[in-house]
């Protein structure tokens, strides 16, 4: 288990210049958020799932899903994630902090000890922060 590394990125999307990333470490998964560049210069966005699975034999394997965000699309993802973020903010507001972050699923390590498991650190981002780059 402690040979996996979250930074892994040996199956990198070979398409396009990479210029800049954020990894969102969140319990066994991670999301990357990187920005490339087309030969023509023009910008889009890899977003990659990242998560690591155990396999019947006790090795582990990484299993990625990846998305691709082009230019012309950012405006309307951004509108259409922070569409289903404000639903869930209106009829959950139990799954959000004060400052408007999301609570974490994952256990903190007081709680994961009395659990039996060890839960992976998990960071959050808030909203504003994810459009950023968008």
């Amino acid at each position: 288990m402690n040979n996996f590394d979250y930074n892994d990125r040996s199956e990198m999307d070979s398409m396009g210049d990479e210029l800049y990333s954020v990894p969102v470490k969140a319990g066994k998964r991670i999301y990357y958020f990187d920005v490339k560049a087309t030969r023509g210069g023009d910008y889009y966005v890899t977003i990659t799932e990242s998560r690591k699975k155990q396999m019947r034999d006790g090795s582990f394997t990484i299993d990625k899903h990846k998305i691709h965000l082009y230019k012309e699309d950012f405006q309307k993802f951004g509108e259409g994630f922070r569409e289903v973020v404000e639903y869930i903010k209106r009829e959950r507001p139990e799954f959000f902090n004060a400052d408007g972050s999301a609570i974490s699923s994952v256990a903190s390590s007081s709680e994961s000890s009395s659990y039996g498991g060890g839960a992976e650190a998990s960071t959050t981002i808030s909203e504003d922060d994810f459009f950023k780059g968008l």
